[in-house]
């Protein structure tokens, strides 16, 4: 006849009751640690720098990207050793002064860079967002780094 195990809760030293006193079982159930460029014998590049080139200004009028994609893509290789323009991607803001949604086909530009080279570059990476901006009639920029979206709305 099977035996029916009990789980007698262990105390700590305050006193406290722990009802998993073997707590070493824990470890085999996590998940295994991988390092995935490793595994592929890669070698990581930095973080993943990316700006939105719209083609829409503030009021919904067009802008022609190409010059914008053309400078990103040289600025962004010279940063990080090479550059991807991705597809028009269909998006939508709203206007706060008009509210009007204004539906754009932004081209979205990235590198992967090592963290001193977008300092060393960053005077020209914040004149090249300040132009964008300011050139195409912008209410916004966005960029990401590190997993971080934001925009740039003061352009002087």
């Amino acid at each position: 006849m099977e035996q029916d195990s009990e789980i007698i809760p262990a105390h700590d030293p305050d006193g406290n009751v722990d009802f998993l006193p073997q707590k070493h079982m824990l470890k085999s159930m996590e998940e295994p640690e991988l390092d995935i460029v490793s595994a592929f014998g890669g070698v990581a590049l930095g973080e993943r720098f990316a700006v939105y080139v719209p083609n829409k200004d503030r009021d919904g009028n067009p802008v022609d990207q190409k010059p914008w994609v053309q400078e990103a893509l040289r600025l962004f290789s010279q940063i990080g050793g090479g550059a991807t323009a991705m597809p028009p991607v269909t998006g939508a803001w709203l206007n706060p002064e008009t509210n009007e949604l204004i539906i754009e086909e932004p081209i979205v530009i990235y590198s992967y860079v090592d963290p001193d080279a977008l300092v060393a570059r960053l005077p020209q990476l914040i004149n090249f967002v300040q132009r964008l901006g300011k050139e195409t009639n912008q209410g916004a920029i966005g960029l990401e780094y590190g997993g971080t979206f934001f925009t740039v709305e003061q352009f002087s």
